[in-house]
C-alpha cells in the first residue's frame, strides 16, 4: 500500500478515537454564584404567592430624591463560556439558543460614593422566576470568595415585564474603583427556545454627600453648624477655599462672581472653544 493511503487511513483512525473520546465538561460559573442566584430567587417567589405582579411604573421622576437609571442592555452580556449560543429575537432581546450553562454576565461600573437604590429586569418569561439578574461585588481587585457577594436582585414575573426591586440594604457604594462590579443573568427555568429572554438590566443610583469629617476646617462653620456637612464638601472637593484661610464667612451673601465660580467647579462645566 502506498505512503498516500496509510498516511489517509492513520488520520481517519485518530479522527475516530477523538470523536469517541469523552469531551470535558465545560466549566461553570463559580458554585457559590450560582447558589447565591438560586437562594435568592427561592426568596423572592416565596415572597411573591399570592401577590399580584405590581404594575411597572411609567412617570418620569425628577428632583433630587429620585434615582439616576444606569441601563445595561442584554447586548453587553457575555456567556460563560465561547462555546454556548446567545441568539437575538429581532427586538432586542437575547436569550439562550441551545443547552447551555445557563449564565449570562457583564461588568457594570457606578460613580464612587453612589447609593444602590434599586435593580430592575426587563424580560419575557412563561413562568414567575424563570429569569434571575444579580449584582455582585467580587472584592477588593477582584479577591471575593467564590465569586463575590451578591448586592442585590430580581426576579422575574411571567409574561412580558420589567421586575423591579427596591434595595433596603446595602448603603453607600464607595470603593469602586478597587471592587470590581458584575452582573449576572441566570436562566433558571432552562428554556432555550426564545420563550425566556431578556432586554436590559436596570441600576437606579444615588449620588451622595461625603459624610462630614470629625473636625472643622473653617473657624466659623464648626461641626454643629447645620451647614457643617455641606459645607465641608465643598471645601474638600477644591470648589471653595473660603473667604480666609480659616473662615467661610458663612452669612456673607454669593455675588454673582462667585456662583459662576461654584457652579462651574461643582458641575465640571466645559465648551469646545
Amino acid at each position: 500500500m502506498s505512503s498516500r493511503y496509510t498516511s489517509r487511513a492513520a488520520l481517519g483512525f485518530a479522527l475516530v478515537l477523538l470523536a469517541s473520546a469523552p469531551r470535558p465538561a465545560r466549566a461553570e460559573m463559580n458554585a457559590s454564584v450560582r447558589q447565591q442566584l438560586i437562594d435568592a430567587r427561592e426568596r423572592a417567589l416565596s415572597e411573591r404567592k399570592g401577590s399580584p405582579a405590581p404594575a411597572p411604573s411609567v412617570e418620569p421622576k425628577f428632583g433630587t430624591d429620585s434615582f439616576d437609571t444606569l441601563n445595561v442592555h442584554a447586548y453587553a452580556f457575555q456567556a460563560n463560556t465561547s462555546s454556548d449560543l446567545i441568539l437575538d429575537d429581532g427586538n432586542g432581546y437575547r436569550y439562550f439558543g441551545a443547552p447551555s450553562v445557563p449564565y449570562m454576565a457583564a461588568n457594570v461600573q457606578i460613580p464612587a460614593g453612589a447609593l444602590l437604590g434599586y435593580i430592575a429586569l426587563s424580560s419575557c418569561s412563561a413562568h414567575d422566576g424563570d429569569l434571575v439578574a444579580g449584582l455582585f461585588d467580587n472584592g477588593v481587585d477582584g479577591s471575593g470568595s467564590g465569586g463575590g457577594t451578591l448586592l442585590a436582585s430580581v426576579t422575574s414575573h411571567a409574561g412580558c415585564f420589567r421586575a423591579e426591586v427596591l434595595v433596603t440594604s446595602g448603603g453607600i457604594y464607595g470603593a469602586v474603583a478597587d471592587h470590581p462590579l458584575y452582573l449576572v443573568v441566570f436562566f433558571a427555568g432552562n428554556a432555550f427556545d426564545g420563550t425566556t429572554k431578556f432586554n436590559n438590566v436596570d441600576l437606579g443610583i444615588k449620588r451622595n454627600i461625603s459624610p462630614a469629617p470629625a473636625t472643622a476646617t473653617f473657624n466659623d462653620v464648626p461641626v454643629s453648624d447645620p451647614a457643617f456637612q455641606f459645607v465641608e464638601a465643598l471645601a474638600n472637593s477644591s470648589i471653595t477655599a473660603g473667604c480666609t484661610a480659616a473662615s467661610y464667612c458663612p452669612d456673607n451673601f454669593v455675588t454673582r462672581r462667585q456662583m459662576a465660580v461654584f457652579l462651574s467647579k461643582a458641575l465640571g462645566l466645559h465648551w469646545p472653544f
